[in-house]
């Protein structure tokens, strides 16, 4: 582990990395237009917009324009609700800045009191009119107000334990009152669970414990906590991160892990929060394409986005580089900015040494999950793979995330870079958080290399038939008879052949990447025809759906310089003729053991399922087949997912429940889950 010292050594003021001389911190993108000269006091929209607009090729500028970003986004952070703000205050607190992180501090605390005495104005009125409803709870005890943002106590408690010798006595007793009065000491998903007992356990050992709710009721706290951290901390080393990959969640799953070193932690802990956030940056490493992160997301939104990578994804750009986000004082780049952590250069050349292809395969999120990426220099094929025990609960994929499919270097910004298929876990608009996610009880998917085939199963039955959400006000389904396949073709590819009517085949060049899909059927598709459920990045994206009972779908990819040729047309005409001349789809059924009913006389044979099956065989002569809830074949061999390791690419190996190995030949860096320690050594010739 690198643990750099801080950038802001003695800095007093924003002009000293300040946007009149950005222009030495690096170097323009190579598509960019020649530039005006820059001028001599930039400051605020235009100043974040010219450090946004640049290409940062080393660590340190990139560190260097987040920071400068952030310190001049101040007016849009004193509005902001974003944890973010607390990282921004302490980049003010680090440059000398006290009294303006002061400010921001104030600012950001007084908002959330203000909610929260309203949100115990309301409680009062509510009990005075007999109309209050308590949340239940096991101990009986009533549960009140107020319930505080569990994020933005996050950023409180961490700029508050850092930097509260900085703060008056006003302001110290602001930052007390809404930690100490909070009652929303519990969390369900992966990452509250994590977060909201690390907040409560620090508000009590920072505060008099008896300030705060009773026990029974608010979650780990105390001895419990310490032993549900240790327990993440084993975990996240063998199994890897809860929500991993997540856009919107990355930062509160191991971003609270640099968080652990801190005076009230005991020092065993913090070692061991540090290794664990070291190795899931080193898990995300290997899937990384200069802002693409092509992997699957256990629970992640939009199922459309750009190279520029969103949300959290633009942690991992601080760390690895690629084109720059939109940058700003609530950008998560200023988390990774902030912090003192920086990856170790195995973990950076395994982000960023992308000369030759590889697989790179992951198993996070579930037991039964299988991820599988391909990655070739301009782009990456992503899935995820399920097995179903014969007995105990089947495998599923949350529909809250993105599909599976192929991301590819797109410069244009405004187009999408990420061209996807699935059976959508809600189909509808206007579009919502779980996007059209992944129904993984009709479709499964199985890929080799750079084809990846989908199977739909049964999706006309119409005791599973889509239903309107009633959540959603002004909700339309696309349809309630039938599930369907759905393709996303984004805008932005320089050449087409549309087959699809015909013989159910696209064929796509978007420069970086040829795209092949083929249909077991033929279907309908309107290049640039919109979006029914709305979102995308362009008017001119498209759509497609093929619905019947069972259904197939292939994607196969290929690089650009596999087809030389004078024009994207000839190209993409070429890459056509070596699919169709070897590239078959094929779609029957097969049986399953059937499953009994519930209390059902054992002495009564269960009936097989019928399920469907899919073969598809790409331009190589490989064959993949794949049975909806069965077996797995690729070239006549079931797949091995008994010694899938936890990742795996040629410069990082973990298995499952085993250590981690970096490695570029020269150096290997192990990582031991069971001693908790981190060596290096000389790889031996």
């Amino acid at each position: 582990m690198i643990v750099r010292p801080s950038l802001f050594s003695g800095l007093r003021a924003v002009g000293l990395l300040f946007l009149a001389g950005a222009a030495t911190l690096c170097q323009p993108r190579a598509e960019a237009e020649p530039e005006a000269e820059p001028q001599a006091a930039a400051t605020g929209a235009a100043a974040i917009a010219e450090l946004s607009r640049r290409h940062y090729a080393a660590l340190e500028e990139r560190e260097q324009a987040v920071v400068a970003a952030a310190l001049a986004d101040l007016d849009a952070v004193h509005k902001s609700y974003s944890p973010m703000v607390g990282w921004t205050a302490q980049l003010l607190y680090r440059a000398g800045r006290t009294q303006e992180a002061n400010e921001i501090v104030r600012g950001y605390v007084g908002k959330l009191i203000r909610q929260a005495k309203g949100r115990i104005e309301t409680m009062e009125k509510q009990k005075a009119a007999g109309t209050f409803k308590s949340l239940p709870v096991a101990s009986g005890l009533e549960w009140g107000e107020p319930h505080v943002n569990g994020f933005g106590l996050w950023a409180i408690l961490n700029v508050f334990m850092r930097h509260g010798d900085k703060m008056d006595q006003s302001l110290r007793d602001d930052v007390q009152w809404i930690c100490t009065r909070n009652t929303s000491w519990a969390g369900s998903t992966g990452n509250l669970s994590f977060l909201i007992p690390f907040n409560l356990y620090l508000t009590e050992k920072m505060w008099d414990p008896a300030l705060l709710p009773a026990d029974g009721r608010y979650g780990a706290r105390g001895e419990g906590a310490m032993k549900m951290f240790y327990r993440r901390m084993d975990y996240t080393v063998s199994r890897g991160s809860p929500e991993f990959a997540s856009r919107p969640y990355l930062i509160y799953n191991i971003g609270i892990l640099l968080n652990f070193d801190n005076p009230f932690i005991e020092p065993e802990l913090a070692k061991r929060a540090a290794m664990a956030y070291e190795m899931s940056i080193a898990h995300a490493a290997g899937s990384w394409l200069r802002g693409n992160w092509v992997t699957p997301a256990g629970r992640s939104y939009p199922a459309h986005f750009s190279q520029v990578p969103s949300g959290n994804a633009g942690m991992l750009w601080t760390y690895f580089g690629g084109p720059t986000p939109p940058l700003g004082g609530i950008s998560p780049a200023v988390y990774t900015a902030a912090e003192p952590w920086r990856p170790h250069p195995l973990i950076v050349k395994a982000a960023t040494d992308r000369d030759r292809p590889y697989v790179h395969r992951s198993r996070f999120d579930g037991v039964n999950h299988f991820q599988t990426s391909f990655i070739d220099r301009t782009y990456g094929m992503f899935s995820t793979a399920l097995t179903h025990p014969p007995t105990g609960r089947k495998s599923a994929i949350w529909g809250q995330t993105y599909p599976y499919g192929v991301m590819f270097d797109q410069p244009d910004t405004t187009k999408a870079s990420i061209c996807w298929m699935t059976v959508p876990a809600c189909d509808d608009k206007p579009l919502t958080n779980h996007t059209q996610g992944i129904s993984s009880r009709f479709c499964e998917y199985l890929q080799r290399e750079g084809a990846l085939l989908l199977v739909a199963n049964d999706l006309r039955n119409p005791e599973f038939l889509p239903q309107i959400r009633a959540d959603v006000k002004g909700h339309k389904q696309f349809s309630v008879e039938t599930r369907s396949i759905l393709g996303y073709v984004p805008d932005g590819y320089l050449a087409l052949v549309d087959d699809a009517a015909t013989h159910g085949r696209i064929f796509l060049d978007y420069g970086s990447v040829l795209i092949a899909l083929t249909a077991s059927q033929p279907f309908t598709w309107t290049p640039r025809g919109g979006l029914f459920s709305g979102g995308g990045l362009s008017k001119e994206d498209s759509e497609f759906r093929i619905a019947a009972d069972n259904a197939a779908l292939a994607m196969e990819v290929a690089h650009p310089d596999e087809f030389p040729a004078a024009s994207p047309a000839e190209r993409l005409a070429a890459f056509k003729r070596a699919i169709v001349a070897k590239a078959k789809i094929s779609l029957g059924t097969a049986e399953l053991p059937g499953e009994p009913v519930k209390g059902q006389d054992p002495a009564i044979p269960v009936a097989p399922r019928v399920v469907a099956k899919a073969a598809y065989v790409d331009r190589f002569g490989h064959t993949l087949e794949k049975t909806f809830q069965g077996p797995a074949m690729i070239d006549g061999a079931e797949v091995d997912y008994a010694s899938w390791p936890l990742v795996d690419n040629p410069w990082i190996h973990q298995d499952w429940d085993g250590n981690m190995r970096i490695s570029d030949g020269v150096t290997e860096r192990i990582y031991d889950v069971k001693a908790w320690t981190i060596t290096e050594r000389a790889v031996a010739r």
